[in-house]
């Protein structure tokens, strides 16, 4: 399974906080605007908050379970140094102690694209 997917089961929570025009955001900025979307498709329930501020330091901060957070500084990186920052990040949240609420409990989106759509229709 792409590490994508697995986000949501790793981690419970990301912010991105970038300057909307500081040359050093730019790598992070462009990874947002190419890959949000995707993101949320493959992750629906996981929080990814997006800050801009002028002046701010390109981060991403992600929330691990028992309120453990990591934080990756990407000033001047590229997108695909961006995106390798946010795979480590991922993958060190499999390393880390599972809180009980948050035992997986969603269907894996990844093999749900596979399955079948049933329409049901409510009956009034």
């Amino acid at each position: 399974m792409s590490w994508r997917a697995l986000l949501s089961h790793n981690l419970q929570e990301i912010r991105i906080t970038f300057c909307q025009s500081n040359q050093s955001s730019e790598g992070l900025r462009n990874f947002v605007v190419k890959n949000y979307s995707d993101l949320k498709r493959l992750n629906p329930k996981l929080p990814l908050l997006i800050r801009e501020g002028h002046g701010v330091e390109p981060v991403i901060y992600a929330r691990y379970d028992w309120g453990k957070e990591e934080k990756k500084v990407v000033t001047n990186l590229t997108e695909q140094e961006v995106e390798e920052k946010l795979k480590e990040l991922c993958l060190m949240g499999s390393k880390f102690d599972r809180s009980p609420e948050s035992e997986f409990d969603e269907v894996d989106i990844v093999s749900a694209y596979q399955k079948p759509i049933l329409n049901y229709r409510p009956i009034f």
